[in-house]
């Protein structure tokens, strides 16, 4: 979600024609030398709004990334960025948030233009056309019972044999991916699960993204939980995070402009303050030393 505030003008609009009629209206009022430029106007407006559409993207719960607020909307930096380039491009956003395998499931069927936020695999690329530009990268770590004595180095051979308890459908990017058929993991429906059952002692390990686990750590269901995790210093991998469009679409075009979007957000320094505004550098959290 944008909270920035800006000049009104028709890049900052979903309709850029409406933009355009409503001008016109409150030029009847105004000097005939003004109406050269109005035209003018139009004349540059008219096939950005012919161009403009609604599109649908779907994402998994994943604070501080993208999460429902208090209102049941969707926010967080990831949805921020991600609105703010479709806003730019003139185009009308809706985002929906499913369990992550559903999420792919409508992808796959066709019900839904995008999903975001996403790490790319040769799998995913089968029916997914990512972006070329990363909305941010993610810090991956494990998480262990306070006291427990982990001693990982960013090798994962050290936690054979460790159960490690991941989420239902979520990739933690290629390092781990790559070894995770000879490890030990049970999947959980959700990251608050698995920080239960870690706390329970049931598993020896949980895997996450650093901004996420702190976030869920701090929800009031994990209250009596949180001061018994703690995180391992060692990161696992920092790994880009994307959008991607359906392939079924046939959205390339817009995934290239989109990547421009991202591109000048980026080099303006839009991307930075949205992440300031939710804290994202800090939100991995303190290690603890194990």
């Amino acid at each position: 979600m944008w909270h920035g505030r800006h000049r009104s003008s028709p890049f900052h609009h979903a309709n850029p024609l409406r933009w355009l009629i409503q001008l016109i209206a409150r030029g009847n009022s105004m000097k005939s030398a003004s109406v050269p430029m109005l035209a003018a106007l139009a004349g540059l407006l008219l096939p950005l709004a012919a161009s403009a559409a609604t599109y649908k993207c779907v994402a998994l719960h994943y604070p501080p990334l993208i999460y429902h607020d208090s209102q049941h909307q969707p926010a967080g930096v990831a949805y921020g960025i991600v609105q703010r380039a479709f806003q730019q491009l003139g185009h009308t956003l809706t985002v929906e948030i499913y369990p992550w395998n559903r999420a792919h499931a409508m992808i796959r069927a066709g019900e839904a233009d995008c999903i975001f936020t996403i790490f790319r695999s040769a799998e995913r690329d089968s029916y997914l056309d990512f972006s070329n530009e990363s909305l941010l990268f993610q810090p991956i770590y494990f998480y262990a019972r306070r006291g427990r004595a982990i001693h990982f180095d960013g090798d994962l051979e050290a936690v054979k044999g460790m159960r490690i308890g991941t989420a239902l459908g979520v990739n933690y990017g290629p390092k781990f991916e790559q070894m995770r058929p000879s490890l030990a993991t049970e999947a959980a429906a959700t990251l608050e699960l698995n920080f239960k059952k870690l706390a329970l002692g049931r598993i020896d390990l949980v895997v996450s993204n650093g901004y996420t686990a702190l976030s869920t750590l701090d929800t009031p269901a994990l209250r009596a939980e949180a001061g018994q995790i703690d995180r391992v210093p060692t990161p696992i991998d920092h790994v880009p995070t994307h959008i991607a469009f359906a392939k079924g679409r046939n959205l390339t075009a817009l995934r290239d402009a989109v990547d421009g979007q991202l591109r000048k957000m980026a080099a303006s320094g839009e991307t930075r303050q949205l992440m300031e505004s939710y804290a994202i550098d800090k939100a991995a959290g303190p290690a603890s030393a194990h």
